[in-house]
């Protein structure tokens, strides 16, 4: 923030505090100067040290998304490799549903075979060959026994067949049955991999997402306090300006006074010579008297004593005479100085003004004249002006927090009573009120010198 003064002397800017330059001795104002500075200094370095951590946070932040990525690279191709899974699984229990259909076929067929064989089948497989024989004993003659001999060489031939076919079917049907049960076992075993798996790398993705989201808040965090910081050194610098302002001012007032001093201790040397010469020519007058009259009887002449003048003496300055602060606004205390419960948070704190509450828009009153030292908006204060007095020797800065409204501009001379603003709710607020604070010296990060303005105002 550049701040342009409208005066180069802080004393005659603070128009109606009847203020002179000597009010503040030039030691103590160098020590203020040593002071602000320090303070500038630990800013300047809190502020590059939350900066490095903004940086690796950042980057750490980085690192974490990328790696946020990776695993939910790995969860959707797993989760494509589970979907094959499924679908394979699900082939390989419908291939065997179609196995244990076809062995249901293949004995169905079979009971169906047994039922046209009917009681011949049964008979060889109770008695074995004697149905046959008889068969072949009932032969009319020798071509007709070759005839019936060939016949049941056939029927034999073909119920062996069938009952070598069905065997083989059922066996290869069993094992085929056996194959794809265990096949299926195994893809089920492997999808359970797959599912716990997945389960892991789920968990996985899910801390790497709350540290991302850790990172997130942390980079807010930092980057609030890098801009808190930066507003702390805009503060800082400017009561600097203040001081080096008030410095220059005195610094004119001493080579004004040195000018003075020479002027009068040369009007004191030319006062003296002209007596010194006025008693010389005098003296020399009444020797030559004396030497004409010597003879003649005489009263001795009165010589005239001629009155040295005399440097009129100052005065001494008017004694400093401490204005009071005014009330900046009318409206009723809602929470006064000291300890309290933070209406925002609920947690214990120091509250550092007072509260007057009153309508949105009410006009707020420089509570004495001054040198605006802010006049925008800050963390926490929303639309705030500060404003740095000088009161019989001792500087003063009062702060006007959570305004609708600023009528006035950083560098602005202001006289006691002065509108620097309208009544609001800006910043971190629960309703219209006015958050007046009045510290005993310059502004400073954390509010130590803060005092309850009660006292100066009531």
């Amino acid at each position: 923030m550049k701040v342009r003064f409208y005066s180069a002397v802080l004393s005659l800017a603070l128009i109606g505090t009847s203020v002179s330059v000597d009010a503040t001795s030039k030691e103590d104002l160098l020590k203020e100067q040593q002071e602000v500075e320090s303070r500038l200094k630990e800013t300047e370095r809190s502020q590059n040290q939350t900066s490095e951590k903004l940086i690796l946070t950042k980057q750490e932040r980085k690192e974490a998304r990328a790696q946020l990525n990776e695993v939910n690279s790995r969860l959707d191709d797993l989760a494509l490799k589970i979907a094959d899974q499924q679908a394979a699984v699900a082939a390989s229990k419908e291939q065997l549903r179609l196995t244990e259909a076809a062995i249901s076929e293949t004995l169905k067929e079979l009971h169906q075979q047994e039922e046209l064989l009917g009681s011949r089948l049964r008979a060889v497989q109770q008695k074995g060959d004697v149905k046959y024989i008889e068969v072949l004993l009932d032969a009319k003659d020798f071509g007709d026994l070759i005839s019936r001999f060939s016949t049941v060489s056939e029927i034999i031939k073909q119920d062996d067949h069938v009952l070598q076919a069905y065997k083989g079917n059922v066996k290869q049907l069993s094992e085929q049955r056996s194959e794809q049960a265990l096949l299926l076992e195994s893809m089920k075993r492997e999808q359970r991999k797959l599912l716990v798996l997945q389960t892991r790398i789920i968990a996985e993705s899910e801390l790497k997402r709350k540290l991302v989201v850790q990172l997130n808040t942390k980079v807010k965090e930092l980057q609030q306090e890098q801009f808190s910081k930066a507003e702390e050194a805009e503060i800082l610098a400017d009561q600097r300006r203040l001081i080096q302002n008030e410095l220059i001012a005195l610094q004119e007032a001493e080579r004004k006074a040195k000018e003075e001093a020479k002027r009068k201790a040369a009007e004191a040397a030319r006062v003296a010579e002209a007596k010194r010469q006025a008693e010389a020519a005098e003296a020399a007058r009444a020797a030559e008297a004396k030497k004409k009259k010597s003879d003649a009887p005489s009263a001795e002449p009165t010589i005239p004593e001629v009155e040295s003048p005399t440097a009129t003496p100052e005065q001494p300055a008017d004694a400093v005479t401490s204005r009071p602060f005014h009330l900046p606004v009318q409206g009723y205390v809602s929470s006064p100085f000291g300890p309290r419960n933070n209406p925002l948070t609920g947690k214990p704190e120091i509250h550092k003004g007072i509260d007057l509450v009153n309508a949105k828009g009410t006009p707020i009153h420089a509570a004495a004249g001054g040198i605006v030292l802010r006049a925008g908006s800050a963390t926490g204060y929303g639309n705030v002006v500060m404003v740095t007095h000088l009161i019989d020797g001792q500087v003063y800065t009062t702060v006007y927090a959570h305004l609708d409204s600023i009528s006035v501009s950083a560098g602005q001379t202001v006289m006691p009573g002065k509108t620097v603003g309208t009544l609001g709710t800006t910043g971190w607020s629960t309703g219209p009120h006015l958050h007046f604070e009045l510290h005993k010296g310059e502004w400073a990060v954390g509010q130590p010198n803060a005092v309850d303005p009660a006292p100066y105002i009531f």
